[in-house]
């Protein structure tokens, strides 16, 4: 067998189990979910108490664990998003709850963390969901979310783990200011980032207002030589675009690394990264890249950030003049570490099926855990 490389049948097989994997909670999970948050909130507490005192011994889950902590003191935020045309609620790419309720968003560009306005629910529970937000009005300060996590299969508040990962990563200050104009200038109710993203790659377009391109002019090409813009509203129309271009592959590789990391292998990545776990014909795509090296580095994610900082290429300066590609520096990164990946299972293709094998082993017992506090939680209502 050739090493670096996934024979065709086990690269079928890890495919399909990624797209045929559940998103939510099953019908069953999800009853045993309903009952819990009918359940009496000391009984909640305590089962949530519970499961963090008998979360399997693993290195994987005490980083996970470690990295969601960190967020209760986090750096202080590099900048802010500014302007009259934040909304007052801003939540980035709400669809992405499906995979994994988020009560936090990581601000790029900001190096700041900030709550998200609900607790996103089982979708296919609407008259649950909605009982839950009214008796929430007059509940105590409990918060369930942590046990959904582990009913899924992740740990306990991997929403803030995820967070802190994303944070770990967004280390290239240089596309601050970019990346905030992008969140403060709005389609709708969607951020001009989130819209760009949207479209990306489709026939559809997103309109550009002469105003946005007068201020993206005045923000970032007004300097000398390489940096002074073109005149005319269609050279900022497509200096912004490619400078959209560049930042979106400087994002949308982190956000793809930090959403690997924490999500059950099984369940997919959110729909607009898909492109990283796409089918790699003769090697990897980069989810199970990320998995591998990861376990490599038996699961010390904080070093894995600081690998990945160190050698990621900057974003272009200014942003709209050139490229960004994370992919060089990455498979510098991961070709390194196959020595030890053939030492411990003597082909590359036997350490993804272990890591595979150990993060599922992980996903089983957490949600075998969950599922009996809870049980345990709604006898006693």
């Amino acid at each position: 067998m050739v090493v670096g490389t996934l024979a065709p049948r086990r690269a079928a097989m890890c495919l399909a189990s990624l797209l045929t994997a559940a998103t939510s909670l099953s019908a069953q999970d999800d009853d045993v979910w309903h009952q819990f948050t009918s359940s009496p909130h000391s009984a909640q507490e305590h089962a949530l108490e519970q499961l963090r005192a008998s979360l399997p011994q693993h290195a994987l889950l005490a980083a996970l664990r470690g990295l969601a902590e960190s967020t209760s003191q986090p750096p202080p935020p590099r900048g802010e998003v500014q302007g009259q045309k934040r909304p007052k609620k801003a939540r980035e790419f709400p669809d992405q709850g499906l995979r994994l309720p988020c009560r936090v968003d990581y601000l790029f560009g900001t190096g700041a963390i900030a709550p998200r306005p609900d607790v996103l629910l089982p979708e296919h529970a609407p008259k649950a969901a909605a009982r839950h937000r009214a008796a929430a009005k007059h509940a105590t300060a409990f918060d369930p979310t942590p046990v959904h996590h582990a009913l899924l299969g992740a740990v306990p508040d991997a929403d803030l783990a995820l967070a802190a990962l994303m944070m770990q990563l967004d280390r290239d200050a240089s596309g601050d200011e970019f990346a905030t104009f992008l969140q403060i200038w709005r389609n709708g109710d969607e951020s001009f980032y989130e819209a760009l993203d949207r479209t990306a790659g489709t026939a559809d377009s997103v309109f550009f207002f002469d105003v946005m391109l007068d201020d993206f002019r005045g923000r970032f090409g007004r300097g000398k030589g390489e940096a002074k813009l073109p005149g005319g509203l269609q050279a900022a129309h497509d200096a912004l675009h490619q400078a959209f271009l560049a930042y979106r592959q400087y994002r949308g590789f982190r956000e793809a690394v930090a959403w690997s990391l924490v999500l059950p292998v099984d369940a997919p990545l959110p729909a607009r990264l898909a492109r990283y776990e796409a089918d790699v014909p003769g090697g990897y795509s980069l989810r199970q890249q990320v998995l591998m090296a990861a376990a490599a580095l038996d699961h010390d994610l904080v070093a894995l950030c600081d690998k990945i900082a160190a050698s990621a290429p900057p974003l272009p300066q200014p942003v709209w003049s050139g490229d960004h590609d994370p992919y060089p520096a990455w498979t510098a990164l991961f070709t390194s570490l196959q020595p030890r990946m053939i030492a411990r299972a003597r082909s590359t293709d036997t350490f993804l099926e272990n890591a595979l094998t150990e993060r599922r082993d992980l996903s089983k017992a957490l949600v075998e855990r969950a599922t009996r506090l809870c049980a345990e939680a709604a006898a006693a209502h």
